[in-house]
């Protein structure tokens, strides 16, 4: 039986779908790769701890190095905040814009990882829980955790389990509190650390963004408990119908950003695509500590969103191979293409999230 039979039939393999996933697991390596260019950064981060302040061009910018009152806590992050300052302060005008891009679509893949939380068929699973993921990225790198997360999710989430009704009836309150809560933690705090004039507010800021995986579990529970309240449990025919809609006003408004801010970017920073977004080392470590640390970033954010994209490819093959949809392939690269090169990757990312839930739904009847 060849695999598109075996998951027709629902006997896929999960050792099958394991290999067939693997370019996306491999992103994981080729930004394993990229952390291994960090070497020149670690210097002069040590030397900004030392001093406490960040000195560039004839200025002199206080830098917090405690925040959170936690030992642990202000350690970690008082290295992180600083290779942030080295984005945020505008020393690379290249570093300041690739990055401002690609935090700024990353809310929308943060969103979507709300949502798949929400799923039934996620309960009990490492998939209920993205304060997991985001987390340790906030540490260890999305582009390193994000690949593998996409991987496992695909590999455990054969065909039959993605077209079954309960895998596409999220609760309602759940997704209605998805897009304050982003809003709130995310985007409040992330928008300033790159716009405020002050730079000392940006590092204040990006301290207050940092932990953006808690407040927003703590924000996410305690809205979708007040949008609960006195709500009963609905048939499928009767959620469907609301459920698209909040997705969609979701999707749109964390598009929009990402449009707004993406286009903001190619009209004010005077770079190509090319050079603010594609990497120019790989096999060869490149010396400064500036152009170290924005190819990283450079990586990190192919690599997040490669992987991100990759699996909602394999999905809508799910739903091929399933009878629900038919692709012409050629066309729908080259569709998918225009999109992320004039709205962004993460508008992208957004929009063909949406059309598969649509896909589902549209489907269940």
């Amino acid at each position: 039986m060849s695999p598109s039979d075996q998951q027709a039939t629902g006997q896929e393999s999960r050792l099958n779908r394991a290999l067939l996933a693997l370019p996306i697991l491999a992103l994981a390596g080729i930004m394993a790769r990229a952390f291994a260019m960090a070497e020149p950064i670690g210097p002069v981060l040590e030397n900004i701890l030392e001093t406490a302040h960040f000195d560039w061009n004839g200025m002199s910018v206080p830098i917090l190095r405690e925040f959170y009152g936690i030992k642990l806590l202000d350690e970690i992050f008082s290295h992180i905040t600083i290779a942030f300052a080295q984005l945020q302060f505008f020393n690379d005008p290249r570093a300041y814009w690739q990055s401002l891009v690609f935090l700024t679509d990353f809310a929308g893949m943060y969103a979507v990882l709300f949502l798949e939380s929400c799923r039934q068929t996620n309960r009990k699973t490492l998939f209920q829980f993205p304060f997991l993921l985001v987390f340790l990225a906030q540490i260890l790198g999305i582009g390193n955790l994000g690949p593998l997360y996409f991987y496992l999710y695909y590999v455990f989430t054969p065909v039959e389990k993605v077209t079954a009704e309960d895998f596409a009836l999220t609760d309602w309150a759940s997704c209605a509190a998805v897009l304050p809560t982003v809003v709130l933690v995310y985007h409040v705090p992330h928008l300033p650390s790159y716009f405020h004039q002050s730079l000392e507010a940006r590092n204040w800021w990006n301290w207050v963004w940092q932990l953006f995986p808690v407040w927003g579990s703590v924000l996410m529970f305690v809205l979708t408990n007040m949008l609960s309240l006195g709500t009963a449990p609905k048939s499928l025919e009767r959620v469907k119908k609301p459920q698209i809609n909040t997705l969609r006003a979701t999707v749109g408004v964390l598009a929009a950003v990402n449009v707004a801010i993406y286009w903001y970017t190619l009209y004010n920073s005077k770079f190509s695509l090319s050079e603010l977004f594609i990497p120019k080392y790989f096999s060869e470590n490149p010396q400064e500590p500036d152009v170290a640390l924005r190819t990283i970033i450079q990586y990190d954010y192919l690599c997040t969103f490669s992987g991100g994209i990759l699996w909602l490819a394999y999905s809508f093959r799910d739903l091929e191979v399933a009878g629900f949809c038919k692709f012409r392939y050629l066309r729908t690269i080259c569709i998918a293409g225009v999109i992320a090169a004039v709205f962004s990757p993460g508008t992208l990312f957004l929009v063909a999230w949406l059309a598969r839930e649509e896909l589902l739904a549209s489907n269940l009847e």
